[in-house]
């Protein structure tokens, strides 16, 4: 017989057993959600010995061996399967349940129509009486779901009242409806429950439909909505339901697409525009940049399917949703909601655009126009110059867009009665990106400087320009206009820094000498009037080699400098042989034109060889020196395998002649200055 004191000492016993096991399964549920989130295991402290049963004293008899501890993973699961779950899906099923019993009360003619709304009116809140009685009790979720099916009844019997039996009108029907879904929304803040909330909207947006007569009330009907989507949204921020919100959004776009279909008249486009920018500003206030931008994107598109062509008050409205999408976006620090409001108006613009006809009012959409360039464009200056942040990807894309869409809009408005300002147009577009470019170099610390916006503007000139001259002009304007542009890029991007802008310059040069090939080179061939060397094309041909002579002293030596300074040479090199040419067809006897043009080039070409080997040795350039030889070499290899056997004998005779005159006078050259050459040479590889 164990005496009370071994009782109490083996109960202590193995309550502590049973402690310690539950700290090694705490620990071993701890160690397993340390594996899987990837974290450090904290080293385990060394076992603790379990205590040994006292040696004298059996086990007693009367209390059961401890039986281990189950995991809690599938607890947890029983749990919400049991309680949350079979409790929703029960709530649904008495409902049907409810519904299914109305049905078969009309049908067997069981109870009046009064009293079968009676009944399930006090059925409704017998049902809320339970689930307060049920909550007070401690069991929470379960009220939760008997208020749910409390609340659905009564919104069942109050349509019954009006659709089925006809008992009460509309506005009593209305008026029940509303209170009930004030109610449930009470209710569910008291009890905490996101279910009957979600209930109670559903009911709230199926409403104003299930109590149509077919009349169109927009102001009532939308001012039904926008009280719905304030309490929602003001709950969703009271207890962080945000699925409220996305359900508040899509019930308020479902209605008003819904309504837009199907009622929408130019009549009704002030109420269809006070309701769109309502529901904006009022989902504008969520802080949910998805929603934002959902918000933003579709009151851009309402404002242009209410407001059609001609009306001006589409830009209107437009440029004030875009300057509220920038305004937000840049308070709370969504980068890529201004974009969406860049892309947004802009789109609309288009598609409103193309709609128009004959434009009435050509000034005030120009103006709107500007207005929305002047935007963006300000609203990216603004945020690097002003607020000194950092570019960030979404600025730059608005700035490299920005003009573009702005010059296309507006050319396409404008080319049919002002063509001839156009070229104008652009260049004033490019002066504006260059000032701002010069703007943002200036306002920079020179230590810390971002060049990426700078090179984007002056990029963004670039391209205007290269676009003002085939508008503004006509012929070989074109081509000296691109040269003299290109030059002054490689300027700006060797002052500046920026190689990139060097490269777009060589992109123009190559632009120049493609229209120099294709159209330039064939201007005035067959002019009465032409007068050799004093001609268009001539001085086409001479601003474009100045030009590149020009870009490859600005960008020095190196690959970059020496590709545009051979190509001086070589427009120069074709601008003197066309002329040749020329002159000889003009001049010459037609049966002697061939001989005339092939000895006029071979001579030119030599001469234009000992001219820049005589260049380099003045000026020390060993470039002109091997350009010179290598133009002599050619003109050789022509003389001796093609003009040897295709010119006439007294044409071959001067050909030869005046070729090996040159050579000696080449000759010559180098063996005057051979030593200094060579010095020269000496010098330039010891300084590499």
């Amino acid at each position: 017989m164990l005496s009370p004191a071994d009782d109490r000492m083996d109960a202590l016993s193995g309550a502590i057993l049973r402690m310690l096991r539950r700290l090694d399964s705490v620990e071993q549920r701890l160690s397993h959600i340390e594996s899987a989130l990837g974290m450090a295991r904290i080293p385990e402290a060394p076992p603790v010995p379990e205590p040994a049963p006292p040696p004298a004293s059996p086990p007693p008899v009367s209390e059961p061996a401890p039986i281990p501890e189950e995991s809690e993973t599938p607890r947890e699961l029983e749990t919400r399967l049991g309680l949350t779950w079979i409790n929703r899906v029960g709530v649904l099923t008495l409902v049907f349940g409810v519904g299914f019993f109305f049905k078969y009360a009309v049908d067997n003619q069981w109870i009046g129509e009064t009293g079968r709304v009676v009944l399930g009116v006090l059925a409704g809140f017998a049902t809320l009486g339970l689930a307060e009685y049920m909550w007070r009790l401690g069991h929470k979720i379960y009220a939760q779901g008997i208020t749910a099916a409390g609340s659905a009844i009564l919104y069942l019997s109050f349509y019954a009242a009006f659709g089925f039996y006809a008992l009460v009108g509309q506005g009593p029907a209305f008026l029940l409806m509303a209170l009930t879904t004030a109610m449930a929304g009470a209710l569910a803040l008291r009890y905490n429950a996101i279910a009957v909330s979600v209930l109670c909207l559903l009911g709230g947006y199926l409403t104003p439909i299930l109590l149509s007569t077919g009349e169109d009330r927009p102001w009532v009907f939308f001012g039904w909505v926008l009280l719905l989507d304030v309490g929602a949204l003001a709950v969703a921020r009271a207890r962080k339901w945000r699925v409220l919100e996305i359900l508040a959004f899509a019930g308020t776009l479902i209605l008003y697409l819904t309504w837009f279909t199907d009622r929408f008249t130019t009549e009704k486009q002030v109420v269809a525009t006070v309701y769109a920018l309502a529901f904006y500003a009022l989902f504008a206030l969520v802080d949910s940049q998805p929603l934002f931008i959902a918000s933003e994107a579709l009151a851009s598109l309402a404002i242009l399917a209410i407001w059609q062509p001609p009306a001006v008050t589409f830009l209107c409205l437009s440029l004030a949703l875009a300057l509220a999408g920038l305004t937000i976006s840049g308070r709370r620090g969504w980068s890529s909601a201004s974009v969406v409001a860049f892309g947004a108006f802009w789109i609309c613009c288009a598609f409103w655009q193309a709609d128009l006809w004959q434009p009435s009012r050509l000034l005030q959409i120009v103006l709107a126009f500007t207005a929305g360039f002047l935007l963006f464009l300000g609203w990216a200056a603004w945020r690097i110059l002003v607020q000194r942040a950092p570019a960030r990807q979404q600025d730059l894309l608005i700035v490299a867009l920005n003009g573009a869409i702005y010059f296309g809009l507006c050319y396409h408005l404008l080319e049919p009665g002002y063509h001839a300002y156009l070229g104008l147009f652009a260049a004033a577009l490019a002066g504006v990106h260059l000032v701002l470019g010069l703007r943002i170099w200036n306002a920079q610390p020179a230590e810390a400087r971002d060049a990426r916006p700078v090179l984007l503007c002056i990029g963004v000139a670039l391209g205007f320009l290269t676009l003002a001259a085939p508008i503004q002009f006509s012929g070989y304007r074109i081509t000296m206009a691109w040269a003299l542009e290109a030059a002054a890029l490689t300027w700006i991007g060797v002052r500046t820094g920026a190689r990139r802008l060097v490269w777009a310059a060589l992109l123009v040069f190559f632009l120049a000498l493609a229209r120099l090939y294709s159209i330039d080179a064939w201007i005035y061939t067959d002019a009465a009037s032409y007068h050799t060397f004093w001609n268009v094309r001539f001085l086409t041909f001479l601003t474009t080699a100045i030009s590149l002579w020009l870009g490859a002293r600005f960008i020095g030596a190196g690959a970059e400098g020496l590709a545009p300074y051979i190509a001086g040479h070589f427009v120069m090199l074709w601008a003197l042989a066309l002329e040749v040419v020329g002159w000889a067809a003009r001049s010459t006897p037609a049966a002697n034109v061939f001989n005339v043009q092939s000895v006029s080039v071979s001579a030119l070409m030599a001469a234009y060889g000992v001219f820049l080997v005589g260049m380099g040795v003045f000026t020390r350039l060993g470039i002109n020196r091997i350009l010179g030889l290598g133009l002599l070499a050619l003109v050789v290899a022509k003389l001796y395998l093609n003009d040897v056997w295709q010119l006439g004998r007294l044409y071959r005779i001067v050909a030869f002649g005046f070729l090996g005159l040159l050579l000696l006078v080449t000759s010559f050259l180098y063996s005057r200055y051979r030593t200094t050459i060579e010095d020269w040479w000496k010098n330039e590889k010891d300084r590499s």
